[in-house]
């Protein structure tokens, strides 16, 4: 089933949902977490006129990979939407009405639509709740993480992981146990990242009400799996986020509401720590693949913040900027803010675009911000990295509003690691609602 939605003036270049079925019977398929990501195969047709990409979802222990077609003029040709600035807006609307009237648009699920999924790999005994790409031409293609820590490496044609490193957790640092602790269920208790160069992974894990959460180093290169070194991050519970900003440098955000920033090459202290104790607990942190020095935070407050670690990391180091032995000042780039206070669950930066990313409410809807007007305002060669706050950009950065329209109840809230961007085609996403409900589009702004 195909459903097209519309906001104000802004709507869809493309949007197909469907919601899959399974060879083997899955009861109340709500209770299940479930993660979704992009593949990177693209194939375009030009006999056919759609581009073939594929999807990677997870439920439960199980992982489906879902044959994805698109109209390849909508994600391959973005001149017929016509960008530039002195087009009639009413060529702008008939090129969008040519888009709707396109004969594959909603048809991307075709190939599966009526097919019940068989799992390409399976992760016995464990849920899954994060899944990394790695690639189709590397020696292992994704890289999952489980609900109790552990990690498995699959690779194309076998179904089970080729290799697992596995942690055993007793019943007084259960997964449950935790989330009773922290009171929030969107709070994940484990994270990993990969570096840049793909050859180390970071992984968290908690040890329960009164243990440190720990992180561990480990090998993705030469032996996948192999545990390189361990650190514990002092006064904190859970650490729910980590990302690298590059092949060592990586940050990490506990539920002190505190950041930390560590370099595999040094020991186990990290090299800065940027501290929000305001608007709410942080509860979510990404790190832009495209610019490695911005990255973003998200609260439970509604409050997302834009930061750059050099004017964080300079802030930390220079004693002019402690007043009276306070805490050093590090200001966010920008802070922009969900409607009605919908809290923060997750925040991804585009692959593709240096000036976008998006954040998941509370509610489900999906935030897109662009922030591509302010930052014109300064010059990144400056040494002085200063950012002008411009109330009018920032009240237009919020650029377009993903719902799940009146399918969505109250009760049905975000989640982290739901939603994907393609790394190679620009604008694609895919999310999956709670009930199983996948989705994929690319919006479409106007440039009014």
């Amino acid at each position: 089933m195909t459903n097209v939605w519309k906001k104000g003036s802004s709507t869809y270049q493309h949007i197909s949902s469907f919601k899959p079925t399974f060879q083997t019977s899955v009861d109340n398929v709500a209770r299940y977490k479930k993660s979704i990501t992009f593949s990177d195969k693209v194939l375009p047709d030009s006999d056919r006129k759609v581009l073939e990409t594929s999807l990677l979802y997870s439920q439960g222990k199980d992982i489906y990979e879902l044959p994805c077609e698109l109209p390849i003029d909508t994600f391959l040709d973005d001149d017929m939407l016509g960008d530039q600035e002195d087009e009639p807006v009413v060529e702008k609307e008939a090129k969008m009405e040519k888009i709707a009237q396109s004969s594959t648009y909603g048809q991307a699920f075709n190939k599966v639509e009526k097919k019940p999924l068989v799992p390409k790999w399976t992760y016995q005994g464990e849920t899954i709740n994060k899944i990394t790409y790695l690639g189709e031409n590397e020696d292992n293609n994704a890289l999952v993480m489980a609900s109790s820590g552990s990690l498995a490496w699959f690779k194309e044609g076998v179904r089970v992981p080729v290799h697992i490193m596995q942690e055993y957790i007793g019943p007084g640092t259960s997964y449950s146990s935790i989330h009773t602790l922290k009171g929030k269920d969107v709070m994940s208790v484990c994270d990993f990242a990969l570096s840049v160069d793909f050859e180390t992974v970071v992984k968290s894990q908690s040890q329960g009400p009164e243990g440190d959460s720990i992180l561990k180093l480990v090998d993705n290169a030469g032996k996948p799996g192999e545990l390189l070194r361990k650190v514990y991050v002092p006064g904190t519970t859970v650490t729910h986020s980590v990302r690298f900003f590059d092949n060592h440098v990586f940050g990490t955000c506990s539920d002190d509401n505190v950041i930390r920033f560590w370099d595999t090459r040094t020991g186990g202290e990290p090299t800065c720590v940027l501290s929000d104790p305001n608007n709410g607990a942080l509860t979510s942190f990404d790190v832009s693949p495209v610019i490695d020095t911005l990255f973003v935070t998200g609260s439970d407050t509604g409050i997302v913040k834009l930061w750059d670690i050099r004017s964080v990391t300079s802030a930390a180091t220079d004693l002019a900027n402690r007043q009276n032995g306070e805490e050093p000042i590090q200001d966010e780039v920008i802070a922009l803010h969900h409607s009605g206070g919908d809290s923060v669950v997750d925040v991804k930066f585009s692959p593709t675009s240096p000036s976008e990313f998006v954040s998941i409410g509370g509610s489900g809807d999906v935030y897109h911000w662009d922030l591509q007007n302010f930052f014109s305002q300064y010059d990144d060669d400056s040494n002085d990295v200063k950012y002008p706050v411009d109330e009018n950009v920032k009240a237009n950065a919020l650029k377009f509003l993903h719902t799940g329209g009146s399918r969505r109840s109250l009760a049905n809230t975000g989640r982290r690691n739901v939603l994907g961007y393609h790394s190679i085609v620009s604008d694609l996403i895919a999310t999956v609602d709670e009930d199983s409900l996948i989705t994929v589009y690319k919006p479409y702004v106007s440039d009014e």
